[in-house]
């Protein structure tokens, strides 16, 4: 009788003769570094390791995948900045990485605070007057919902 095979053993005997070129390797090994360097970051976000202990982590990460790129890394962490958001961990990592990064990334924050808190008060403000020249609604007690206005929500 026979010998029945399983799937495996059948793609296995169809796919031995093929193999990965260097560069498919290296894409395969930056993807994979990828996928764990986010679970890194996420056990860091959550306050599950230190700064340091990331970095360690990172590091041998580096050098089991033999990942040399440091702009993944960096990718990483600018990509977990939210202007909505506090990102004092994240700036805190991004000051011992690249120092030069921070202070930009700061201004950057800061500058949409601003046109935020702007881009509010002009929304406030234009319904406000909407309310007293359509329905005769002004005073103190007024209070204008610009989170229920799609123009400001856009």
């Amino acid at each position: 009788m026979g010998e029945v095979k399983s799937t495996l053993d059948l793609v296995m005997e169809r796919t031995r003769h093929l193999s990965l070129s260097a560069e498919e390797k290296a894409r395969q090994q930056e993807d994979d570094f990828r996928k764990r360097l986010q679970g890194l970051l996420q056990k860091y976000e959550d306050g599950a390791v230190s700064a340091g202990t990331l970095l360690d982590r990172v590091a041998e990460l580096q050098r089991e995948l033999h990942v040399t790129d440091r702009r993944l890394l960096l990718s990483g962490v600018l990509n977990r900045i939210d202007p909505g958001r506090d990102n004092k961990r994240w700036l805190d990592l991004l000051a011992e990485l690249a120092p030069g990064l921070r202070d930009s990334m700061l201004e950057i924050l800061e500058v949409h605070r601003r046109q935020e808190a702007d881009l509010l008060q002009e929304c406030e403000q234009r319904l406000l007057d909407h309310l007293a020249m359509h329905h005769g609604f002004e005073g103190p007690a007024v209070a204008a919902n610009p989170q229920r206005d799609s123009r400001y929500m856009e």
